[in-house]
């Protein structure tokens, strides 16, 4: 399982695997074996290279406080694929032209759009079917239709254009 755990606003990347209940534990470029159970809801006993820690957790969205000794650490713990997707959806969008792409190999369903239609950043652009289930794929800013590169029933292979708006 790959996370990201925010601390003090800084990004810190935690990748967790276990296999036999034993884990792997990685927090940014250190990694660890950890035995770990947990005796009560909040608590969980952590073995690391023969020590022994006791850790309090209290959890309340994605926010997290972890107690140790007398020490507490509060963090907030996202999954790494939707933390990423969100940090690009705050970038600034580029002016120019934007290029719509087939994300996979599939089929046109429909094509929501005309020529020199004005679209607004999150309108369909078109429906593509892959694997047998259909995808929406939506502007993903304000612009103009200036090419329409595929048509209704036509297959498609993984980055072909489909369309470009401006």
């Amino acid at each position: 399982m790959k996370l990201i755990a925010l601390i003090h606003g800084k990004p810190c990347p935690v990748e967790i695997v276990e296999k036999d209940g034993q884990y792997s534990l990685t927090l940014g470029d250190k990694s660890f074996s950890v035995d770990a159970i947990r005796p009560a809801p909040h608590t969980l006993s952590l073995l690391i290279a023969g020590k022994s820690y006791d850790l309090g957790i209290e959890k309340r969205g994605h926010s997290f406080s972890v107690r140790f000794s007398n020490d507490t650490v509060d963090l907030d713990l996202f999954e790494a694929r939707k933390y990423k997707a969100a940090e690009l959806a705050k970038k600034p969008r580029s002016a120019g032209p934007s290029t719509v792409v087939a994300p996979m190999p599939g089929k046109i369903v429909k094509v929501s759009v005309t020529l020199n239609e004005t679209v607004k950043e999150g309108d369909s652009l078109l429906i593509m079917e892959a694997m047998k289930m259909q995808n929406e794929l939506k502007a993903l800013r304000s612009g103009v239709v200036k090419q329409i590169h595929v048509k209704e029933g036509e297959p498609v292979s993984p980055s072909q254009v489909l369309m470009v708006l401006e």
